[in-house]
């Protein structure tokens, strides 16, 4: 299950400003970075998983390669709108109009994304906008206009988000058994998660300290599992499936929210709480003139 950028980001915004030192060993980039493709991964693999599941009316061979099609024709498509919004809007006595820029990058994402799911391509659409949305930057550069654009819209959009997630669960089909079974799933996944968060960094420069904030940074999700937690349900009940396979896509729905709930607090009081004990502190310039001093001081003495 990917991890929230939504999460990460506003904590380690508020470390920085406590002073914590996660920009100058690079933890900052490595979670922004690594939480990026990890979306793009999970989303990819959740869409194309759900298309090879409900496309059993299909031959054996459009089956089997259901999944690496998916993810190409998702590459493809994203990386070439995101070329083409490099010269569209042109630009205008070299200035560029953001709001039409932004204005674009939506119109293009809910394209695909509808575009690919009535062609029978529901992986792709995802997919795409994430690629896309990645080569759109790598031409624009800095664009502060787009982002704050996006960030009012996502202010609207993330309620409804949320909000379209909960009205999908239906308390009455929650038994005792599968809440236990899917806290179960949840903490053991979590526990592996942590492991391989670690395992991962071992090769940098960190401390083992900060191995374990960035192991415990890993925690939160949000975002995604509310994008597409519901997508099955919904995918279920318009193919008109059996009720066994909407049984099992409300169990899908409730391991979303559950796992919302348990991990996105989770990983922000852990991040918060262990900074202190975790991570160094910046050093003011009056303490590094003190250490100096100090050091001076001591070979003066010894010599």
């Amino acid at each position: 299950a990917a991890v929230t950028p939504a999460i990460i980001v506003p904590c380690l915004i508020e470390l920085k400003k406590r002073k914590f030192k996660i920009e100058e060993n690079n933890i900052t980039t490595m979670l922004i970075s690594a939480s990026s493709f990890d979306d793009v991964v999970a989303i990819s693999a959740y869409m194309v998983c759900l298309s090879s599941a409900f496309s059993s009316d299909k031959p054996l061979y459009l089956q089997i390669i259901q999944g690496p099609l998916e993810i190409l024709i998702g590459i493809a498509q994203g990386a070439l709108a995101g070329i083409l919004l490099w010269v569209i809007p042109p630009t205008k006595s070299g200035k560029v109009d953001s709001r039409l820029r932004a204005l674009l990058i939506l119109s293009l994402g809910l394209a695909s994304v509808f575009g690919m799911s009535y062609l029978g391509f529901n992986g792709s659409g995802p997919l795409s906008v994430i690629v896309m949305s990645l080569t759109a930057i790598k031409g624009w550069g800095e664009d502060e206009c787009v982002t704050e654009v996006v960030d009012c819209l996502w202010l609207l959009g993330e309620p409804l988000l949320f909000g379209l997630v909960g009205r999908d669960i239906q308390f009455e089909f929650i038994t005792a058994e599968i809440l236990g079974k899917s806290l179960i799933v949840i903490f053991v996944a979590l526990s592996f998660r942590l492991l391989t968060a670690f395992f991962a960094v071992s090769w940098t420069e960190l401390s083992v300290k900060e191995k374990i904030f960035v192991s415990f940074s890993w925690i939160p999700k949000a975002t995604v599992q509310a994008a597409i937690g519901s997508y099955a349900l919904a995918v279920a009940v318009e193919k008109d499936a059996d009720e066994l396979v909407i049984g099992y896509s409300r169990i899908i729905v409730t391991v979303a929210v559950l796992i919302i709930l348990v991990s996105a607090p989770l990983g922000s009081i852990l991040m918060y709480f262990t900074a202190p004990l975790l991570l160094d502190k910046v050093e003011s310039g009056h303490q590094q003139l003190k250490e100096r001093e100090e050091e001076s001081s001591a070979e003066v003495v010894v010599t």
